[in-house]
Parts: C-alpha cells; structure tokens; sequence
C-alpha cells in the first residue's frame, strides 16, 4: 500500500466520526447477497451527504486563499448547493448559489420546499439561471463587482467535483478499509450514485493506491453518452497527482453505467419510486428520488441479472438527499 500524506492540504471540520456502515440483513437474506451501506447521509452537519467530504477540503482551500464569498452551481434542489450554502455560513463566508432550471418540473414544491428552504434558512443569496452558460456568465459578473469592492470570490465546481474536493472520498476508501477490518468482512463491491465523478473518482484513486483488487462502480444519475466517464477520469488523475504518484489511470478504471438513469435527471421513474419504497418499508432506509434511488436501482437489477453474483458482499454508499423528497411529493401519493 503506497503511504499517501494528505494533511499538506489544509481542511475543516465537517465529520466528527466516521459514518457507520450497517448490514442490510431483511434484503440481503431475499436477494442473497450480502448487502452493505455506508450512511454518508447520517453526518451531523445540514441532513448530511457525501458532499461535506469534499467541502472539508474546498472551504479548507477557501480559507486558505482568504476568500470572502462562495459561490456554486446546480440545479434548483441540489444537495451540493445546499450542503455549500450551509458549510460556507459556518466559516463565515457569504454564499451565492447560481441554480439551474435544468429539471422539468413545474410543481410550486419543487421551486419552495426540500433544500430551497434550508438554502433560505441560512440565508443564501440565490440567482436563478437557465443552464450552465448562464451560470457561469453570472458568475463571471459577481466575481468583476466583488473584486472592485474588495472581496474576494471562490468558485466551487458543480458537485464540488474536482481533484481537490475528490480527495474527500479518497479519504472515505482508507476509512472503508479499516471498518471492514473491523467488522470482519471483505467487499467484493463498493458501489454508489454518480452526478460529477467526484465520490466515484476520489474511490478509484483510494483503490488504486492501496493495490486492492475491489470493484469500484456508479451508476450515472441521468443519461449519459460518456462524458461523465472521461470526466471522473480526468479529475481521478487529477487527484493521483495530489497524492504525490505519477501512476495513471485508464478509461478501464471507471466502471459506470447509465442504464438505470431514467429518461431525464431530476425526473424519477415508477421503478426508481418502487426502489424508495422497497428500502423504506424493508430497512427504515429513505433514499432520494434524484440520485440514490437511481443507484440503488442499478444495484437491484444487477443483482436480478446476475451481474453480481449470490453470495457476494456489496458496499452501497449512502451519498444523501434526503431533503429532496420534500419537494416531490406528487410521487408519493
């Protein structure tokens, strides 16, 4: 195992411990396969979710470069925004989140509940905007005003996904490796949702640099001709070079599928609302109708398909979004 030291990049403190992984026993014993998860959503800190990980390491960078303000882009009910506007309060930074119309949705709920309300909570100045050419164009203003008043702007990427923030989760790995020790068990599968590469990414690289032999997989929340793979690629290397090793990885590192993402992002199909359901009513587990319940699809058929195997021990990483249940409700009535 190649010895990685990344405490040369400076973090705060969002995670106090390491989040539980619990054995999905009802499930596992219907399915036969052994079911994992980690529950990345059970942080303590704004409804939890993977992205605090990489955040740990952005606002770290943030301080470090003596910004005043924080901006980010998503959609309308991102998680990543909402989890940005809450940990840049926390250290004192104004927030300006930069959202996407980019779901077709309609319903008043989708545009005033879930994470648009703790957004608001917290005080977020939120400009709406129609795609990411305008977002960044917006941005691009606010950075020329605040820098002739004196402020200083940081920008961080959609998803929090970029070699900085993907160390998040190559911290996640080594934590992995020691509770799975701890409990005794060896995954053959260590698998979760994908929007921007970054938890996916940040899992390669903590693979690779441990010479393990694990499966690493996402399955992709929207449709998708390739460009995620190539990009969680890109920030993968990106990452390795973080770490200090000039070792690269190939396009066949990235196992991704697109397959159970559903027409659209942001829009669930009847058969990712059965999988919220199935786990609800099974394990007292909520997933989201954006991201985790896509994922947990993929795992399901997988299994039904026998594209993992019985008998085989799998880790599904919880990355959250709980909150934005609450802005689709018309999906569950």
């Amino acid at each position: 195992m190649k010895r990685i030291n990344l405490k040369k990049y400076p973090k705060v403190k969002l995670i106090d411990n390491a989040s539980p992984i619990h054995y999905l026993e009802h499930i596992s014993k219907v399915l036969e396969v052994d079911i994992y998860i980690k529950r990345d959503d059970l942080f303590s800190v704004g409804f939890g979710g993977n992205k605090l990980r990489k955040l740990e390491y952005l606002i770290g960078d943030a301080r470090k470069n003596n910004a005043t303000h924080i901006f980010t882009i998503g959609a309308i009910q991102s998680n990543h925004a909402r989890m940005t506007a809450i940990a840049a309060r926390m250290f004192g930074f104004d927030i300006e989140l930069f959202l996407k119309k980019s779901v077709p949705l309609k319903e008043s709920s989708y545009f005033e509940n879930g994470n648009i309300i703790l957004n608001n909570i917290v005080n977020t100045t939120i400009h709406e905007v129609k795609d990411n050419e305008s977002a960044y164009k917006a941005i691009e203003k606010r950075i020329i005003e605040l820098k002739k008043e004196g402020s200083r702007p940081y920008l961080i990427p959609i998803g929090g996904s970029n070699a900085l923030g993907t160390l998040g989760y190559v911290d996640c790995y080594f934590e992995i490796l020691k509770q799975q020790a701890d409990l005794k068990v060896e995954f053959d599968l260590i698998c979760s949702a994908s929007g921007s590469g970054g938890t996916h990414g940040g899992l390669v690289v903590g693979n690779a640099l441990s010479n393990r032999k694990t499966e690493i997989k996402a399955y992709n929340v929207e449709p998708d001709q390739g460009q995620l793979r190539a990009h969680t690629l890109a920030i993968a290397n990106e990452a390795m070079n973080l770490c200090d090793t000039d070792t690269n990885l190939s396009l066949s590192d990235i196992q991704i599928t697109n397959e159970y993402a559903g027409k659209t992002y942001g829009i669930p199909e009847d058969f990712h609302i059965d999988t919220i359901k199935f786990l609800a009513k099974y394990q007292g587990i909520f997933l989201d109708p954006v991201y985790t319940s896509k994922a947990f699809t993929g795992l399901l058929m997988d299994i039904k398909t026998n594209v993992i195997k019985k008998g085989q021990k799998v880790l599904y990483i919880h990355t959250g979004g709980a909150p934005g249940i609450f802005a689709y409700p018309q999906y569950f009535k």
